[in-house]
């Protein structure tokens, strides 16, 4: 093997024929570096010991979704308009009424790479090879450097011509709506899931499913090229940017950058080999010439102007590269060892960040907060010495007073210099009561009663009784936009709904019942009913009498499949 012959770097072996299969390529040569996920703060050592254990990416997990929010008909005289399924009421103006939204997620295609908060870990993971017939592997003693740098593409797009591209991006997320809706992409809880895929059957039954899918294919293709045109006739040009280090320590800036440059001006993450360990007889690495990186999430890097070298809006893409050693160069500790040719991969799938916020996210991280129990405070602060449990201490130079008169705030002074000391119990108890006294108030200003779902107590806090049970019966499973109900009934079983749901938001946040009820008028009893059903689910879900006895909280196990181990090695010519 001499170095005469160019390189290529690839995917690793074990990842060719995915890649061939899903089109990104249509050989190994043509591969891309891999996304490998792991849950494991460890997971760099269970790499080396085994490269393919590794999580399996889900769609409906791993994939970057927009939300689609569409005004939903309000009710009017007890009757359906329309099926609405959210309570998201955003006011564009103070003055406007909340208008009631239906909130669809529509699938992207595009990675979503959760953070380290997260408890999930990735790895870029790429092979060098010779391009000669055969496709050989190339040796790791040729590399004095290996790296990779992420990149990302932007749009420089005139003020001006943002509004007429608003418009057509609402277009398309739309229709994409539609085909996720066909193809049962989108996510849905499980009944509802369960009614969508019989109305894709019952259409696939009787001839309709290709055609309608085929017609919001071509009108998303139509928009697209719309959207082409608007590009070329505003100028509209995408920018490939990369981090380049300014002379100050942590700060930065994206900057235009060469493709393939040979000249690494940008911040550069190392690329590590991967040798195979000779007491595995069929290591995954036996044999090649792996490299694997850690694709970075955060960093403390920041441009001039403070904003952060990483966000969850921007689309990121990573580059891989290896310098060849020149031979006639010395060889050096340092790395790189002379100014030898860089070889670059193509660049890896495109991801996003998800964000600090990420539901899905977060409760793969659960934290148990032990609130204090009063009487054992009770007991503690009247036997121990006084200020001997107060460990944090509040240094004030100008100490804030408050005024309370008749259980109320009457207003304030401005006090002299104090220290004062606090027990961490007595922290913990006021910051959970404010907590518990904002919830309802937001809840309640700005119409997220879907927040409520989000929250779950043990013992239940919401007590939804039999009557409004039964009543949710006469509701058919199969509402939706057509519905053969009487004036009357629905209107008594949307009075109801009302009532009873009203009733139980009051009992659990403290809310006045006649002041939800009125804010609840403006909304359909579908989405009434639906946040029933997820309150419902919650309080039998936290009760262990029917929940097999088991406790209630996330399944830290139910997103955790992994990988299937690939044997045989794709043939290239």
């Amino acid at each position: 093997m001499t170095t005469a012959h160019p390189w290529k770097l690839v995917a690793p072996w074990y990842r060719w024929q995915r890649q061939i299969t899903e089109g990104v390529a249509k050989n190994p040569r043509e591969t891309r570096p891999a996304f490998q996920k792991f849950d494991r703060p460890d997971f760099v050592e269970g790499f080396i010991k085994d490269p393919q254990h590794s999580l399996r990416f889900k769609e409906e997990v791993d994939r970057i979704f927009n939300v689609q929010l569409v005004a939903a008909p309000i009710f009017n005289g007890g009757f359906f308009d329309k099926k609405a399924t959210s309570f998201y009421a955003p006011k564009l103006n103070p003055k406007d009424d909340p208008k009631p939204m239906r909130a669809n997620l529509v699938p992207t295609g595009t990675r979503k790479i959760y953070l380290e908060t997260h408890r999930r870990y990735y790895l870029v993971v790429c092979e060098l090879h010779c391009d000669m017939p055969g496709f050989p592997t190339a040796s790791s003693s040729e590399v004095c450097q290996a790296g990779f740098v992420v990149r990302r593409r932007v749009l420089q797009v005139p003020d001006s011509a943002r509004k007429p591209a608003l418009e057509l991006l609402r277009q398309i997320v739309a229709l994409e709506a539609q085909v996720a809706e066909l193809d049962e992409t989108a996510p849905l809880k499980p009944r509802a899931a369960q009614k969508r895929h019989e109305k894709i059957e019952k259409m696939k039954a009787d001839g309709t499913f290709g055609p309608k899918r085929a017609e919001y294919l071509q009108q998303i293709a139509t928009k697209r090229q719309e959207l082409q045109q608007w590009k070329d006739d505003n100028g509209v040009v995408t920018l490939h940017e990369g981090w380049v280090p300014s002379p100050f320590d942590k700060i930065g800036q994206w900057q235009l950058v060469e493709e393939t440059p040979q000249d690494l001006l940008e911040i550069t993450f190392p690329l590590y080999p991967l040798f195979a360990d000779p007491t595995v007889p069929q290591h995954d690495a036996k044999g090649k010439t792996l490299y694997f990186g850690v694709i970075p999430t955060s960093t403390f890097e920041t441009d001039p102007r403070g904003e952060a070298r990483f966000d969850e809006r921007t689309h990121y893409e990573i580059r891989c590269f290896v310098r060849r050693h020149e031979p006639q160069c010395p060889r050096r500790v340092d790395s790189p060892d002379c100014c030898g040719e860089l070889v670059w991969s193509a660049p890896t799938e495109a991801y996003r960040l998800a964000s600090q916020s990420d539901l899905q996210g977060t409760s793969n991280r659960p934290i148990t907060i032990q609130m204090p129990d009063l009487g054992e405070l009770a007991a503690q602060a009247s036997h121990l010495p006084f200020g001997s449990f107060s460990p944090m201490r509040f240094v004030q130079p100008q100490s804030l007073k408050p005024t309370i008169a008749d259980n109320a705030l009457k207003g304030g002074a401005m006090g002299a210099q104090a220290v004062c000391f606090f027990a961490i119990p007595l922290i913990t108890i006021v910051a959970l009561f404010v907590l518990n006294l904002f919830l309802p108030i937001i809840v309640f200003l700005f119409g997220l009663w879907f927040l409520l779902v989000l929250k779950f107590c043990i013992p239940p806090s919401f007590q939804i009784d039999a009557a409004l049970d039964a009543q949710l019966t006469a509701i058919p499973p199969s509402v939706d936009l057509d519905v053969d109900l009487s004036v009357s009934v629905t209107s008594q079983i949307n009075e109801d709904l009302r009532i009873e749901l009203s009733d139980g938001i009051s009992d659990s946040v403290g809310l006045e019942a006649g002041k939800v009820k009125d804010d609840l008028d403006k909304y359909t009893n579908t989405p009434l009913a639906e946040l029933h059903k997820s309150m419902a689910a919650g309080v039998k879900a936290t009760d262990p009498a029917t929940n097999g006895g088991k406790p209630f909280g996330p399944d830290l196990l139910a997103q955790l499949e992994f990988e299937p181990r690939v044997t045989t090695e794709v043939k290239v010519s």
